[in-house]
């Protein structure tokens, strides 16, 4: 019996040892065959396609932006010293000699002058000066500007202009001045139209009844600061039977005219004298003693007496042939003209930049300044005329020139002046019916011009009729073609 009971004992044993080994393994085996967690989906799912890189989070930042600057523009009404004028506006006199020390870096002058823009741009909670701008002259501009950690800079900047063409027809109700000041046409573009047709009617004697139509250029900077006159583009005058035609044009030299329709040159094509000037000191003689040499020789040219730095112009369109020191005529140019004539230019100061050998210039174009350089007694300008060789006198003798758009250049006007045709075309007729454009009533209605009225609709009969368009054609257009 005793023996029984200890082979049960063992069976009981022997039976926990074999549940608890079962137990343990069963425990063991979870830990290593449990099911893996499901992977997170990638962040690349929802990324926009073609896009397979990680996309990066920023924070953003929540600093405010800095508010706009306080900006006060003024006209100077005196010429002092930028710092000068930033000190009245509130700055420090340390700091504005700062800013005016940087400004002269680049503007050459510490000066502001009288009656120019000044804008200055203000921190609206500190008063701080954030920058400022001036016009130095109608091309350029200075710009100053703050860029933090006491660091100033300053800069040129050309002033932008943008150019619309103004459109206009009126009847002449009294003289051709009055009623186109009347009308507000521009006193140059007024002037312009009288050279241009002086050869062939006086529009001082336009009788009344007359019609005028006339395309203009107007040039006005980016920010409306500045509106400044352009050329004449293109014009008509309209009296009786008989209607006159101009249109502008640049040669193959690149110079503005206005020409006829059949490509002739309208108004003077030369100057009477080169600059003005107080008297004439000498005139042209073969015998004439001189004040230096103290001798008898020809003075073959006048002397033109002058403020020192006068400009001097070309008297007419032509090519350098000498740009330089010339012995006793010191500093001199001499300038080739059609029909073998030569004009010449002694004692300058100084010689413009542009004027060199094999240059073209044209009438009016200033080539230098009145001087005293090479054998001379005193400020004043040598001008003198060679024809064919031979020196001539500069007060009797005319330089003839007969301009007229080249045979080259022949299609390009046509296509140019046909282009103006039909803009004007466009306008209405004032004192009778200007004659239309053969074959091309069609297309002058549809190139786009719109009207507006320079009065009110009730007075529109009378009204000076103004259009812009930028489809307008302009001697400008002729720039491409001609390059």
């Amino acid at each position: 019996m005793h023996s029984r009971g200890r082979s049960s004992e063992a069976l009981f044993r022997a039976l926990t040892a074999l549940v608890v080994g079962v137990l343990a393994t069963l425990a063991a085996l979870h830990l290593f065959i449990r099911p893996e967690a499901q992977p997170a989906p990638p962040l690349t799912d929802n990324l926009p396609a073609g896009q397979t890189d990680t996309p990066t989070f920023e924070v953003p930042e929540t600093a405010d932006p800095a508010p706009a600057s306080i900006t006060i523009s003024f006209t100077l009404d005196r010429t002092a010293p930028v710092s000068e004028y930033l000190q009245d506006a509130g700055i420090d006199r340390d700091e504005a000699r700062r800013w005016g020390f940087v400004f002269q870096s680049v503007a050459a002058t510490r000066l502001l002058s009288r009656d120019h823009p000044l804008t200055l741009y203000k921190d609206p909670e500190t008063g701080e000066l954030r920058g400022l701008k001036y016009d130095i002259d109608l091309k350029t501009s200075v710009t100053v500007a703050n860029l933090g950690n006491m660091v100033i800079k300053a800069a040129t900047q050309p002033i932008e202009y943008y150019i619309k063409p103004v459109q206009m027809a009126f009847e002449v109700k009294e003289d051709f001045k009055r009623t186109a000041a009347r009308h507000g046409v521009p006193s140059p573009i007024v002037e312009s139209l009288l050279d241009a047709f002086s050869d062939r009617h006086a529009l001082e004697q336009l009788k009344p009844g007359s019609g005028v139509k006339l395309i203009y250029q107007e040039k006005i900077s980016r920010d409306g600061t500045y509106h400044l006159v352009g050329d004449v583009e293109a014009a008509q005058i309209r009296f009786g039977s008989r209607t006159l035609s101009a249109f502008a044009f640049r040669d193959e030299h690149g110079t503005a005219h206005l020409y006829d329709e059949h490509g002739h040159a309208l108004g003077p094509q030369f100057l009477r004298f080169p600059l003005n000037f107080k008297y004439i000191s000498s005139g042209f003689t073969f015998h004439r003693y001189h004040p230096l040499l103290h001798t008898y020789r020809p003075h073959v040219g006048v002397d033109l007496v002058a403020q020192y730095g006068t400009p001097v112009k070309a008297v007419a369109d032509g090519r350098v042939e000498q740009a330089g020191w010339a012995g006793e005529l010191g500093n001199a140019i001499r300038i080739e003209h059609q029909r073998g004539m030569v004009s010449i230019y002694g004692h300058l100061s100084r010689i413009s930049p542009d004027v060199h050998p094999d240059a073209w210039v044209h009438m009016g174009q200033v080539i230098g300044w009145v001087g005293s350089t090479g054998l001379s007694t005193g400020p004043h300008l040598h001008f003198a005329l060679e024809k064919e060789g031979n020196y001539v006198n500069p007060l009797t003798e005319k330089i003839g020139v007969n301009h007229q758009v080249s045979p080259r250049m022949r299609a390009l006007f046509d296509n140019l002046r046909q282009r103006y045709e039909m803009a004007l075309a466009k306008l209405p007729d004032f004192g009778g019916h200007f004659a239309p454009v053969a074959g091309r009533e069609h297309e002058a209605h549809s190139n786009g011009y719109h009207l507006t009225l320079g009065r009110s609709r009730r007075h529109s009969r009378r009204a000076s009729l103004r259009q812009t368009s930028d489809s307008t054609p302009s001697a400008s257009g002729a720039d491409e073609g001609a390059m």
